[in-house]
């Protein structure tokens, strides 16, 4: 499972560079935009979880409310630094971060000790 989950890393890792090459802020602000997918799709499993009634763990979601409120904050310098200014670059964000995270979600549906 480790193997699988770096390759889908990988994969949109690889799509980032060659799209973005030598545009720093830009790359930066995707990858931030993606670095955040893996907390809410853990979030969303977990609350899925507690509310049928699987998992009871509060201290779990405080961490992840933490780890994203983190991300959140870098993403705010990436915008602030220019990386979201054209809307090409908000576009390949947004759809590459939503299409990871259904991928993440069913992965952590389906193998949750894999949940990070």
């Amino acid at each position: 499972m480790k193997v699988l989950i770096q390759a889908i890393v990988s994969f949109f890792v690889f799509i980032v560079d060659f799209v973005y090459g030598n545009r720093s802020y830009p790359r930066f602000y995707v990858l931030e935009t993606i670095a955040r997918v893996p907390y809410f799709s853990s979030l969303s499993v977990l609350h899925l979880y507690e509310t049928l009634g699987y998992w009871r763990k509060a201290d779990l979601l405080k961490v992840h409310f933490a780890e994203t409120w983190n991300e959140l904050h870098h993403l705010l310098i990436m915008e602030s630094m220019g990386g979201d200014r054209y809307w090409i670059d908000r576009f390949v964000a947004q759809h590459i971060a939503v299409a990871y995270y259904w991928v993440v979600v069913l992965i952590y549906m389906l193998f949750p000790k894999y949940a990070y």
